[in-house]
């Protein structure tokens, strides 16, 4: 690796760098995270002339392509000598997306602008009106545009004026220090990076990995969110790049928490190990929904279950017979007994050194490392924040009474009927991919689960009111109800409604969980192909 080259770059010149395609974020580097409250400070830095970090630039050759920075998208061409951004992506995308907005914008991260009256930077949301002493930052940048906009506010006064030929004056001239990298030592590019990663929101591991990684050199990016994405449209859900990575690294065997930076010994090879991780993905996905009846991420109690079984789908392939029963108890004595007693990291780590071999004997030294009592468990309806493993148990256990529309909902430009399944439709998986809680409270005040219907909500309902209406008896079953408690909640007998619909709730959640766990059932291999075994054997003997 040559010696970093240490350039001063204004604005402009960055700008058009990014239009011709010569600066390119790695399409599956870690997502833009900024604030509008981040976007303003760095304006305001700027026009203070205060230092905002270094770019750290890694010289590789790019493929023709369509980019994205912001609101922005470019088709560029095949460059030999482009240069992919290794740190600095949330500064640049903050510049290039407010330096090219335009007032159909939306994003408010790059909807920047001055404000005359109070001298500071705000951003402004699409649907508010723009008053005239808010100046857009992308036509301060540009002096032909600056002009025709002052000129269309004659009454702007002197203070103003200059006010305006300051900020343009510090888009203009501000610098901002470049290294630049060219050659192939990973090693010494990494160690730069951590010594440069100062700025903003500091990177995790996860994420160093894929500033150094991402970019293409005739295969396909392979990281952490190119695998997130693709693995997103399996309707899981969205699994984290650290939970992705982690499975990468389990699918491969050895430590499951290893350093990754030195992990693979070229793109190939990095590209092979992403590959197998999302086959053994879907896998486990359709494993977790069809035999652990887990129908999305949100609801694993869990996480360290998806890069165990991964590695355990990697080796031997989809779970079947004897193998997915016993993942299946696994997954369950887990989710109420404790996963991860000794720590998500050192769990881990036992779990997925565990599954090797045999597929059978591996479920089963699984099971073996689960702590001893989760026999004597009970659902604890006070947990309900889907943060929490038994609160995930809890609607999990509801879910499987097949919960039903109480009322006609429409969601994401799709209608759904009274009386459909909440658990057959897509509106479940809609529902937990926007961050609902699933959770209708019946009666204010009361947080227990013995007060949340599996519902989502009505446009102004409340559980209360849906359930006094006409139903039929199967319909109040699906959600742990009956006539008797019916009749309790409308004669305002609320706490014996509530106790009521407890005791239902906690039975239905009981019976579902041990017939996943199955407590008491002999594990290891299963008895009848023992038996099976053996009178084969008892035939070619007596043979």
């Amino acid at each position: 690796m040559t010696k970093p080259k240490v350039t001063r770059e204004d604005l402009s010149r960055l700008l058009q760098w990014t239009r011709e395609g010569r600066i390119r974020i790695p399409q599956f580097q870690r997502s833009y995270r900024w604030e509008p409250l981040d976007a303003e400070r760095l304006f305001d830095s700027i026009l203070r002339g205060y230092p905002i970090g270094n770019l750290l630039m890694w010289r590789k050759p790019a493929p023709a392509d369509e980019i994205y920075f912001g609101e922005l998208r470019l088709a560029v061409p095949a460059l030999s000598d482009a240069l992919w951004v290794v740190d600095g992506q949330q500064r640049l995308t903050t510049l290039v997306g407010a330096l090219s907005a335009s007032g159909e914008t939306v994003d408010r991260r790059f909807r920047i602008f001055y404000d005359l009256q109070q001298g500071k930077f705000v951003s402004v949301s699409h649907g508010r009106r723009i008053e005239d002493h808010l100046l857009p930052v992308w036509v301060a940048g540009d002096n032909r545009r600056l002009l025709a906009w002052q000129r269309k506010r004659p009454w702007l006064t002197e203070e103003e004026f200059d006010q305006c030929d300051a900020v343009a004056s510090a888009l203009r001239t501000y610098e901002i220090p470049m290294y630049e990298i060219e050659g192939d030592d990973e090693q010494a590019l990494t160690e730069i990076f951590d010594r440069m990663n100062t700025f903003g929101k500091r990177l995790k591991r996860a994420e160093i990995f894929k500033a150094l990684h991402s970019a293409p050199l005739g295969l396909q990016p392979s990281d952490p969110e190119a695998l997130r994405d693709r693995v997103s449209a399996f309707g899981f859900g969205d699994l984290s790049p650290q939970l992705l990575m982690q499975s990468v690294m389990a699918v491969r065997g050895g430590k499951v928490d290893r350093d990754f930076r030195q992990e693979f010994t070229s793109d190939a090879d990095r590209h092979s190990a992403f590959t197998r991780t999302e086959k053994a993905i879907r896998l486990v996905v359709e494993f977790l929904r069809e035999e652990a009846g887990i129908p999305h991420v949100r609801l694993l109690p869990y996480a360290l279950f998806v890069p165990v079984l991964a590695r355990y789908a990697a080796l031997f392939g989809r779970p079947e017979g004897r193998g997915a029963e016993l993942l299946r108890r696994w997954v369950w004595r887990g989710a109420v007994g404790g996963a991860a007693p000794q720590g998500n990291t050192v769990a881990l780590r036992r779990n997925a050194s565990a599954v090797e071999g045999d597929p059978v004997a591996s479920a089963n030294r699984l099971l073996q490392l689960l702590p001893p009592g989760g026999e004597r468990w009970r659902p604890d309806l006070t947990q309900t924040a889907l943060n929490r493993a038994q609160a995930k148990v809890n609607v999990l256990g509801l879910l499987s009474q097949h919960p039903v529309l109480l009322c006609d909902i429409t969601s994401e430009g799709s209608s759904y009927a009274r009386g459909t399944r909440v658990d057959q439709t897509r509106l479940l998986v809609d529902s937990l991919n926007q961050g609902a809680s699933l959770l209708l409270p019946v009666l204010p005040g009361d947080r227990s689960m013995a007060n949340r219907l599996v519902h989502p909500a009505g446009a102004g309902e409340q559980g209360k009111s849906l359930l006094l209406g006409d139903h039929p008896e199967a319909v109040l079953r699906s959600h742990c109800l009956d006539e008797e408690s019916l009749e309790l909640l409308q004669r305002g007998q609320l706490r014996d409604f509530l106790e009521r619909r407890a005791a239902a709730a906690q039975g239905v959640i009981s019976h579902h969980v041990q017939s996943m766990a199955l407590w008491g059932f002999a594990d290891g291999p299963d008895p009848e192909a023992w038996f099976e075994d053996s009178r084969s054997w008892g035939d070619n003997d007596a043979a």
